[in-house]
This record gives structure tokens, C-alpha cells and sequence, in this order.
């Protein structure tokens, strides 16, 4: 009978090496990939805080064609001409602070901290109502093809409220146009919404919410830990015949498995990296906007880097464990030997 206890004691032994490395990176990568200052610092380390402005372009440019503004001028412009504003209107830090804003109501929407996800667009109308925003409106209109006669006729309609209609007017236009861009900034400026919301929340609670089967899956990560404790079970329940042969089926196998661990955390950044964007690339836009998706897809190999780094010091904290049983069993084992030998010495046949 020892033979096949030794043979699935090894099997055990082996798997746990198995699991145990995959325990290591599927659980440090659940728990970073799902906290925002993992995000934060890789935006600041690879400079993607300059992408706001094209995610609040496509949010602002999607909330408005999917209800509508009263305001002439907020509904013909494109999400280049919101882009090119929100650069011109924000501050770096202020872009900076709405990233980071954006970023926590993503990650306490995949948390399941709350059902959706706004950003806050104070900022933005505070600094379009004021000089910033006569800019904006002056860049908006440069850019456009030369204003006609019948043109700059619609343009003026536009400022009482009429439709608008985007062009380039001369300059002596511009300088009649001045008095009234001010009090149009200020009932735009009132007309955009306090906040946005670019997670919607309506399949929440509902079989339908996508969080239902990436919950599941995060779920059996955080059970994984329990199947090596299993095996080492079952290694001791196959072989175990002394404090020693625990010490020594145990000690390898974890020096084993800690060592790999430290090997794939310190050199695996480039392919969890890679895997880590496919994912976000192909799974990401399920959940959150497709240009958050493509940016946060941009962090992956910094991130992974985040992420390996518990993989290094809780491998390097296995494989010593490991080491230590080792080197007890030998130790015990030398002095099982040694009183054995006493033992004969004593009562010579």
C-alpha cells in the first residue's frame, strides 16, 4: 500500500506547486485590478491624464445626443470641438482631480459600491462661464469654413436663441458678436447638467447587469486559497508517518512553489501585462466606456507591475517557509539517525 500513497502523494505535491503559483497571481491580480490607486499611479507614470479630455468629450457628446439640450450651440458641436474646449477651458490638475474622480466611480461601480457611475461637471461650467469660456466659443468659431452672408445672418438669430450655425466670421463680426456671447455663456452654462453619467445603473440588480458573472469569477478567485491547503491535506493524510515526513512532503514543494512565484514576479510583467490589456481590451467595454477601456488597456503593463510585486514577497515568504521545514526535517532526521545509532552501539547483537 505505501507505493500508491507515495504516487498520490506526489500528484498532491504536485498540483499544490501548480496551484499554489496560480493562487498567487489570480489573487493579487483580483485584488489591484479592482482598487483605482492602481489605476491612478499608472495614469501619472505613463502621463494619461492628458486622455481626459477626449473622455469627457465622448461623455458630454453622448449625454447631450441622448437627451437633447435647449441650447443651439451645445447641440452642434462635435465631440473634436468638446475636446479641444475641455483642454483649453481645464487646468492640468483640475483634468488631473476629474480623472481621479472618474476613476473612483468606475471602481465603486465594479465593486458593487454603487449602481452607476457620474462625473461631476463643475469644473467645466464654472470656468465656461467665465473668461475661459469667450475662448472657447472664439476657437470653436475659427475653426470653422468662412461665414456667408446667410450665415452670419443664422448666427445672429443664434445668439437670441435661435439656430445656430457654426462658421468663421470676420473679425469685425467677432467684435460686434462680444456683447452677447457673455449672457448666452451664462444660460448655456445653466443648461449643462451639475453631472453625468457615464455608467449607466439600469440594468442594476437585474440578471441582465454585467457585474452578475464578473462577481462569480472574482468570487472563485478569492475561494482559490483553500485548494492548496486542500492538497497539502491530502499529502499528509497519503504519506504522513512522523513530524518529519510532514516537514519534508510540505517543505519542498512550498520552497518549489515560492520560488517560481518569485521567478514569474519578477520577470512575468511583460505577459501578464499583455494578457491583462487583451482582457481589458475585449472584456472592459462591457462594463465602462470604450474610451476609459482603451486607456485604462494603456496602464496594463504598468499595472502588472503593481500587481507582481505581493507576488515576489509572498513567493519569497513561501519558498522560506519552505526551506525552513526542509531544514528541520533534516535536522530531526539526523537526530532520528543518531538515536538509532546510540541505540545499536548500546545493545550490540
Amino acid at each position: 500500500m505505501r507505493n500508491p500513497r507515495i504516487v498520490f502523494a506526489a500528484i498532491c505535491a504536485v498540483l499544490f506547486v501548480i496551484s499554489s503559483v496560480l493562487v498567487l497571481l489570480l489573487f493579487n491580480i483580483e485584488r489591484k485590478a479592482f482598487s483605482s490607486a492602481t489605476y491612478k499611479e499608472a495614469f501619472a507614470n505613463q502621463g494619461l491624464y492628458q486622455r481626459m479630455p477626449e473622455i469627457l468629450a465622448g461623455t458630454l457628446t453622448t449625454y447631450i445626443a441622448q437627451n437633447g439640450n435647449p441650447v443651439p450651440f451645445l447641440q452642434v458641436l462635435t465631440e473634436e470641438d468638446w475636446q479641444s474646449s475641455i483642454a483649453l477651458l481645464l487646468p492640468p490638475e483640475e483634468l488631473q482631480a476629474m480623472a481621479n474622480n472618474a476613476l473612483d466611480a468606475t471602481f465603486d461601480y465594479l465593486n458593487g459600491k454603487t449602481h452607476s457611475a457620474a462625473i461631476s461637471l463643475l469644473p467645466v461650467k464654472t470656468h465656461l462661464a467665465g473668461d475661459s469660456g469667450i475662448q472657447v466659443v472664439l476657437q470653436v468659431l475659427r475653426r470653422q469654413p468662412a461665414c456667408t452672408a446667410e450665415q452670419l445672418t443664422q448666427m445672429a438669430l443664434g445668439l437670441f436663441g435661435g439656430q445656430i450655425v457654426l462658421c468663421n466670421p470676420p473679425e469685425a463680426a467677432i467684435g460686434l458678436m462680444m456683447p452677447f456671447i457673455q449672457p448666452q455663456l451664462q444660460t448655456m452654462t445653466a443648461m449643462i447638467p451639475d453631472e453625468v453619467t457615464f455608467i449607466s445603473g439600469a440594468t442594476a440588480g437585474t440578471p441582465d447587469d454585467p457585474r452578475l458573472q464578473l462577481n462569480l469569477v472574482r468570487s472563485a478567485i478569492k475561494l482559490t486559497p483553500f485548494i492548496p491547503a486542500f492538497l497539502l491535506l491530502g499529502i499528509a493524510l497519503f504519506v504522513t508517518h512522523s513530524l518529519t515526513d510532514l516537514l519534508t512532503w510540505w517543505g519542498w514543494p512550498s520552497m518549489v512553489a515560492g520560488g517560481i512565484s518569485v521567478l514569474i514576479g519578477l520577470f512575468g510583467s511583460p505577459v501578464v501585462g499583455e494578457v491583462l490589456r487583451l482582457v481589458i481590451q475585449t472584456q472592459g467595454a462591457i462594463f465602462i466606456p470604450p474610451v476609459l477601456a482603451a486607456s485604462l488597456a494603456e496602464t496594463a503593463r504598468s499595472v502588472a507591475g503593481e500587481m507582481l510585486t505581493p507576488v515576489v514577497i509572498q513567493g519569497f515568504i513561501l519558498g522560506f517557509l519552505g526551506l525552513g521545514m526542509v531544514i528541520v526535517a533534516a535536522l530531526l532526521g539526523k537526530r532520528e539517525r543518531d538515536r538509532i545509532s546510540a541505540a545499536t552501539y548500546s545493545h550490540p547483537l
